[in-house]
């Protein structure tokens, strides 16, 4: 929006044919009215017409002659030379271009079309940035030339003979008639330059509005980046924050991962101690139901035994009665005995009295006293022997009822460890199992620890992976809100600069008004034009 023109303006063939001149006469406003309206106000008329149609051989003579002047003009200035550049068209096709430009002045028709093309024509200078100062500058030439060539044709048509004679009326008819030519010459240049300036104000007017658009997104765009810097501030602030969490859930895993394996190890000891109190369960089972079989044969047995000991108190009652009758038979040896010796005594007595006669007699008394004495000995062995097994046999007695106690209070015990036995040996076969299903569930609990490890471990990887990715992420988003900087610092830029470009736009802007130049962007050159 400056008055230089960017050096890199130019234009091609294919740009200058989208260029279309009835588009742009309706974009002006130039319909036929209009022109109309023109003519009458530059006081262009039908003689105008009339009179450069006549001169139709006149612009056909001078054309090149012309173009070369004009072209050396536009080379002895290094702006006018540089704006030539811009075109590919090749210089010989921007002559014929121009030629054919100044042998349409002499037409004689001068409807729509030829407007129409000089439409076109100025469009084409102001896309090549050629502006008002140096496209109304290059009509100079063509003044110089058309007026020169317009005063050699006056002249050549009056006579020397008539000049000689200094002929008053033909001076000033001759004068009349190069001032009525330059005229009508004037009046359609200048309607050509109406046209020109048109698609100048009408490039300007687009540009202007372009410029207030491009204010406008720059504006939005400058807001949208500011939004885009506070957004990606936060993003980068949240990526950092999810990054650290990413890197405590990761660490978490992995303590997780570990304590899963730790886990796994213990359940396998588990599962395996479960397998062996099963197995130690069903050995207490069945030793359980050992027990529970003994200790029925406990009490068959002491049943047995309780039935002997009635049977041995029964054989010592018996035995009292008989060591009884045993002592009234001692009672008997022992009156036997003392009878006996009585009698020995007696007898000893009489032998003595009898003298030798008796002494056989005292022989057989004394035996006898012997083997009474001797029964009265072992009569008291006897007694004492009989004491000693009453003693036993009251001892006997007394421990056969203690045994007998003592069975019966065993048989008690035995019938309530067999009730107890009863309870273990359910209580050992439901905690068997019981066991069994703990140990099963270890089993699976094992085999989804390792499960849970696995996915754990995986997990921790994919943390990690997570970790990687978000500050992976996260440094994509410093480098994008280092991006956003960097536009946003290039729209402060785009604003300063048009800014900046204000007081040139007003200057250009006046200039314009007075004939200054608009920028564009294409070619054709002085005249560049339409097919007749």
């Amino acid at each position: 929006m400056n008055g230089t023109a960017p050096e890199d303006a130019g234009i091609t063939e294919r740009e200058r044919r989208t260029v279309d001149g009835g588009a742009l006469a309706a974009s002006i406003g130039l319909d036929d009215a209009e022109i109309a309206w023109r003519k009458r106000f530059t006081g262009f008329d039908r003689e105008d017409a009339r009179r450069l149609g006549s001169m139709d051989d006149l612009f056909e003579r001078i054309s090149d002659g012309l173009v070369e002047d004009f072209y050396d003009t536009i080379h002895a200035h290094d702006e006018t030379t540089a704006i030539l550049g811009r075109s590919d068209k090749p210089m010989a096709a921007l002559k014929r271009s121009q030629a054919a430009y100044l042998r349409d002045l002499g037409n004689g028709t001068y409807d729509r079309d030829y407007f129409e093309r000089r439409a076109r024509i100025g469009k084409i200078h102001d896309m090549l940035d050629l502006g008002p100062k140096i496209y109304l500058g290059a009509y100079a030439v063509y003044y110089e030339g058309i007026v020169e060539a317009i005063a050699d044709d006056v002249k050549a048509e009056y006579d020397d003979e008539e000049a000689s004679e200094g002929s008053q009326e033909a001076v000033a008819a001759a004068v009349d008639d190069v001032v009525e030519r330059t005229m009508s010459v004037l009046r359609l240049l200048n309607l050509d330059q109406q046209v020109a300036m048109d698609t100048y104000i009408e490039s300007y007017s687009a540009r202007e509005e372009e410029y207030e658009r491009q204010q406008r997104v720059v504006s939005e765009v400058h807001d949208t980046v500011d939004d885009l810097q506070t957004q990606a501030a936060e993003v980068a602030e949240s990526t950092d924050h999810i990054s650290d969490i990413a890197r405590e859930q990761a660490e978490g895993a992995r303590e997780a991962a570990d304590e899963a394996a730790t886990m796994s190890a213990s359940v396998e000891e588990v599962a395996a101690t479960a397998e062996q109190v099963a197995s130690t369960s069903a050995a207490a089972e069945d030793l359980a139901e050992e027990g529970q079989a003994s200790a029925v044969d406990a009490i068959d047995v002491m049943e047995e035994v309780g039935d002997a000991a009635d049977t041995v108190a029964t054989d010592v009652d018996r035995l009292r009665e008989r060591v009884g009758e045993i002592d009234e038979i001692v009672d008997v040896i022992e009156r036997i005995a003392d009878q006996t010796n009585l009698l020995a005594l007696n007898a000893n007595i009489e032998a003595a009295r009898a003298g030798e006669a008796g002494e056989g007699f005292a022989v057989v008394a004394e035996e006898v006293k012997k083997l009474a004495e001797d029964s009265q000995r072992q009569v008291s062995e006897v007694e004492h022997t009989i004491e000693e097994i009453r003693t036993d046999t009251r001892e006997t007695v007394e421990s056969l009822d203690r045994t007998r106690e003592r069975i019966d209070d065993g048989v008690d015990r035995v019938d309530t460890t067999m009730e107890k036995l009863d309870g273990i040996v359910d209580l050992v076969a439901e905690t068997a199992d019981g066991i069994e299903e703990v140990s099963a569930a270890a089993g699976d609990q094992a085999s989804t620890t390792a499960e849970i490890t696995s996915m754990v471990e995986a997990v921790s990887e994919r943390a990690d992976g997570i970790g990687a990715e978000t500050e992976a992420v996260a440094a994509a988003n410093r480098e994008q809100a280092d991006a956003v900087e960097g536009i946003g610092d290039t729209v402060g830029s785009l604003l300063d600069a048009d800014d900046a470009g204000d007081t040139d736009d007003a200057s250009d802007a006046d200039a314009r008004s007075a004939g200054g130049r608009a920028p564009a962007a294409t070619d054709g050159g002085v005249g560049d034009r339409s097919a007749r």
